[in-house]
């Protein structure tokens, strides 16, 4: 019981905390109060009820930019909220309610963040479909979660309709970016939007209380819906989190990483929460986010480290056009961060970097600060608050500090589970725990650090190999941009291991000299035995190395 109680207050002290040093602790006219008192009541509990707070107490201040195709749109609190319950309407009207679902097929857009807001707001659920993916995958996913609506890009629509051609599912469409709509029970945005009611929608009973749907990228197999319920969701990680990156209220947060995966809506959710204004870039581009970093005074961004490569490996001079001293954090995250990217990053925009480690099915995890990048090398660092993590071998029992385990991780952002697959979801926990299969290991100051996924291990003569160690060495020669090393099949050990480099922009290196440079270090057994150069490394739109390609080559 007096754990429970301590708990509680630790808790709640952690909450006053974030929510003093954010800025959101100032005065609110009482009349910005009455009216969300009043919106408020008509509505669902969500993460939309900040945005309506925001709405109410400063209607005039800037929510959303959005660089796009067609020049930058802005978009104030009030006309965003606005928009958000024209859209909720517009769905009920489509036969939308509580605990039904919503697939989301856009690219990065104002409309994504108003569609995110607008099913929260009435209880829904958004499915989320990589613009990226082909016919019979959107099919699949369609089957799979019985959406009673779309929203639709126009650019997008020919895949829709071809997978659509493929199953019932799917119900009316809202297509965005057309000028014309000829499908059958299919409308225009604009036509949707102002045909709507910008008052709050009424109270909509039934289901979860809203959440989302995110479709993993697995290596193998169909992908896996991972099921995040609203209702279920504890904060207590975030909040830690808000607190030692110091965001803030007055935060201008750049987004470039694509909005149907987890931890882009994720990050945008917490700015907004907090009242920020966010940054809509619709595609990545290096040099292009050092000029919205710049014409914006952004002060925070999420990156894939692929991005963070990227940008860095800009010439000198381009890099030297801009001036990026607002930034105050970017956060890494979706992929492992090479230490020499992370050092070369740092060396030209300040210690500003961060890393967490978390996934679609588990939110966040750990998080390692600018500086434990320099003193710790390749950690993933320390658990945050909320979390309980483990380190398990293959019988389930807990590996001691410095060996490697199967890390599964417990808090309240789990997601529920995957979506009509009770097998997948079960074979994926033990005792609560959840893991997504990757390996780890723990110092004796409490830093963790990633070795491998699960299904990415070789075994080489008996010998279990972690390919993460041989990339991580690779990864610091002069010549070297990135590394990947896969495992590929030998008659006489089993696997030896391949290693697949991409160069740096005028450098030259032999398979023979990435062959010495890992003898220097790494056991012989770990040295990689054949060497392929390519010109930039497949990754699926996170930012993850996609190893089965590298396989297949």
């Amino acid at each position: 019981m007096l754990d429970r109680i301590r708990r509680r207050v630790d808790r709640a002290k952690l909450f006053a905390n974030a929510f003093r040093s954010t800025g959101l602790a100032r005065p609110v006219r009482p009349s910005g109060i009455a009216q969300f008192v009043k919106s408020a009541r008509q509505s669902a509990l969500g993460p939309h009820l900040a945005v309506m707070f925001h709405a109410a107490a400063h209607p005039e201040r800037e929510a959303l930019v959005e660089y796009g195709e067609h020049g930058v749109k802005r978009l104030t609190w009030g006309e965003f909220d606005a928009t958000i319950n024209r859209l909720a309407h517009a769905l009920i009207a489509r036969g939308v309610s509580g605990g039904g679902r919503v697939a989301l097929m856009l690219p990065n857009g104002s409309e994504y963040l108003i569609a995110q807001q607008a099913l929260s707001r009435i209880g829904a659920t958004a499915v989320q479909i990589g613009y990226r993916s082909k016919p019979a995958e959107i099919a699949y996913i369609l089957k799979n979660a019985e959406p009673k609506a779309t929203l639709v890009h126009a650019e997008l629509i020919e895949a829709m309709r071809e997978a659509r051609s493929q199953t019932s599912n799917g119900g009316p469409m809202i297509v965005i970016g057309a000028d014309t709509v000829t499908d059958a029970n299919a409308t225009d945005w604009a036509h949707a939007i102002s045909a709507a009611s910008p008052e709050v929608p009424p109270r909509i009973k039934g289901g979860d209380g809203g959440g989302v749907i995110v479709y993993t990228s697995g290596t193998t197999g169909k992908p896996k819906g991972a099921n995040r319920s609203w209702k279920k969701t504890g904060f207590e990680s975030v909040a830690d989190m808000i607190v030692q990156c110091g965001m803030r209220t007055d935060d201008r947060h750049l987004v470039v990483c694509p909005l149907y995966h987890s931890a882009a809506p994720a990050f945008v959710t917490i700015m907004l929460s907090l009242g920020a204004t966010v940054v809509l870039m619709n595609h990545f581009e290096p040099e292009g986010s050092l000029d919205i970093i710049q014409r914006e005074r952004i002060t925070s961004t999420l990156m894939v480290p692929t991005m963070i490569i990227r940008t860095t490996n800009l010439p000198e001079e381009t890099i030297a056009k801009y001036d990026t001293s607002s930034l105050r954090w970017v956060m890494s995250a979706a992929a492992p961060l090479p230490t020499d990217a992370a050092r070369r990053y740092m060396e030209r925009f300040g210690p500003v970097l961060w890393n967490f480690y978390g996934a679609t099915e588990t939110g966040l995890v750990t998080l390692a600060g600018p500086h434990d990048h320099v003193n710790r090398p390749g950690t993933i660092g320390k658990a945050l608050r909320g979390n309980q993590i483990r380190l398990l071998d293959d019988a389930g029992q807990q590996v001691p500090p410095g060996q490697i385990g199967e890390l599964y991780a417990r808090n309240s952002t789990l997601i529920s589970g995957y979506h009509k697959n009770d097998e997948a979801t079960a074979s994926s926990q033990r005792d609560g725990f959840f893991s997504v299969g990757d390996m780890g290991r723990l110092d004796p100051e409490g830093y963790y650090y990633l070795e491998s996924r699960k299904h990415d291990m070789v075994i080489s003569g008996g010998v279990n190999i972690y390919p993460r160690e041989i990339e991580d060495h690779l990864n610091t020669h002069p010549a070297i941009l990135e590394a990947a090393v896969v495992g590929v099949p030998d008659p006489e050990w089993g696997e030896t291991l391949k290693a697949f480099i991409v160069m740096r922009r005028g450098e030259q290196i032999s398979e023979t000299e990435v062959m010495d440079y890992c003898r220097t270090t790494l056991a012989d057994f770990k040295r990689p035995r054949k060497v392929t150069f390519l010109e930039e490394l497949p990754r699926n739109p996170t930012g993850k190395i996609l190893k089965r390609e590298l396989r297949d080559l």
